[in-house]
């Protein structure tokens, strides 16, 4: 987090804030349909994570899956006996995926949500198949320009949308009136008081443009970032806080000062004699996301085995070249990948797919969990998520 304020420091200092050609802020008065944010009920005790994870919860209001496995299996604060995983995967999203499959499996119940299957899907008591965006009546806004989308097909077999899903589940603990409870009302909902005519709409199948403000730069001279609408920003000074009041009153450093990664050659000079290469995963792949799309054959053929991306000379000082199977281990464990062997990567450092370890595509998929690898235990400490780089690893080729 501190790293993203210093860039936006960096923006404000040169005079690129809300500027042409820096960072702008998008006009309040630009369309916008409406979202149904449901408060959370007035008598309930503060979700997990709120009290570890302060600003977290003041953004997002809710609780923090990082401390779910401590709350199913020691807990604490309180126990967490259900769960409810839709659209996601936990095993292959989070660090540890060993204390994943353990908390899940001690579940009472664990229903998943998903239209394909999942890692955490083997441990699911109940699987809801859900729908895709062909089998749904739905709607798309991109910027000004807004679409009705059609339904294609029904949906096959018992297949719900996973929105329909949960607006039952809220009419039958008594939150029905809060969600609209068919998929038009849930697009009547999202239309009404903005302008937009659903009946407009359905006559252009190809969406209708509506007239937006035209871009204005430095807002924050005008009145037109802060709510109160007097200058400045929406900050407890009313200034761009290099030094923000806002984490100040947290306890949090003020500063977006530099941290050393725990787990780096500096701090961790020791480790780094065993596991010299610094660490990274999570950049994107052309023919997936994150765990989706590794069953569609047209897709995983454009990359059918997981990658470990590692500098010319590092392949060669580990007498490994490209296409090799190898091992990429950490203090936490190992997993196989492939090494792709390049000039297009930093010496000293690897770049490891992401998106592995579940149930699709190919064994080689099946088997690489790169969280196998990372840290679950080193948090961003206010935010509270995990660090999925900046970590010590060693690859070495293995035999298959």
């Amino acid at each position: 987090m501190q790293a993203l304020r210093a860039l936006f420091t960096l923006q404000a200092l040169a005079g690129h804030l809300d500027a042409p050609g820096g960072k702008c802020f998008k006009p309040r008065e630009r369309l916008r349909l409406n979202r149904n944010l449901t408060p959370p009920p007035p008598a309930a005790r503060r979700p997990i994570g709120a009290d570890e994870y302060p600003i977290y919860y003041e953004v997002r209001k809710e609780a923090h899956a990082a401390l779910f496995p401590r709350a199913i299996l020691e807990s604490k604060p309180y126990p967490l006996r259900g769960l409810i995983v839709s659209g996601a995967s936990l095993i292959t999203a989070w660090p540890n995926p060993d204390l994943w499959r353990r908390a899940l499996a001690a579940l009472d119940l664990l229903v998943v949500v998903n239209r394909f299957p999942t890692a955490d899907a083997q441990y699911a008591d109940i699987v809801l198949p859900a729908t895709t965006m062909f089998e749904i009546e739905s709607y798309g806004i991109y910027g000004g320009h807004v679409q009705h989308r059609r339904k294609v097909i029904e949906p096959l077999g018992e297949a719900r949308n996973d929105y329909l899903i949960f607006a039952e589940l809220a009419q039958r603990l008594g939150y029905g009136h809060l969600w609209p409870q068919s998929e038009r009302a849930m697009v009547e909902f999202a239309l009404a008081g903005t302008g937009v005519e659903l009946e407009e709409l359905l006559a252009h199948p190809e969406g209708v443009s509506y007239p937006q403000p035209p871009l204005r730069y430095f807002k924050y001279k005008t009145g037109e970032v802060r709510s109160d609408g007097k200058p400045g920003f929406e900050t407890p000074t009313g200034k761009f806080e290099i030094a923000s009041e806002w984490l100040r009153s947290y306890g949090y450093e003020p500063l977006p000062v530099y941290t050393e990664p725990a787990e780096g050659p500096l701090a961790a000079p020791d480790v780094a004699v065993r596991y010299p290469l610094v660490f990274n995963s999570g950049a994107r792949t052309n023919f997936d996301f994150r765990s989706q799309h590794h069953n569609i054959a047209g897709l995983a053929s454009k990359q059918p085995l997981p990658m470990v991306h590692l500098h010319t000379a590092d392949a060669a000082a580990r007498n490994i070249q490209d296409g090799d199977p190898v091992w990429v281990m950490t203090r936490r464990g190992r997993a196989p990948f492939y090494a792709s062997v390049s000039d297009n990567i930093v010496r000293g450092a690897v770049e490891v797919n992401m998106g592995g370890g579940g149930p699709l595509g190919g064994q080689a998929w099946q088997a690489a969990n790169v969280n196998a690898l990372t840290a679950f235990e080193h948090r961003d400490p206010i935010s509270g998520f995990p660090i999925y780089k900046a970590l010590l690893c060693e690859v070495v080729r293995r035999d298959v």
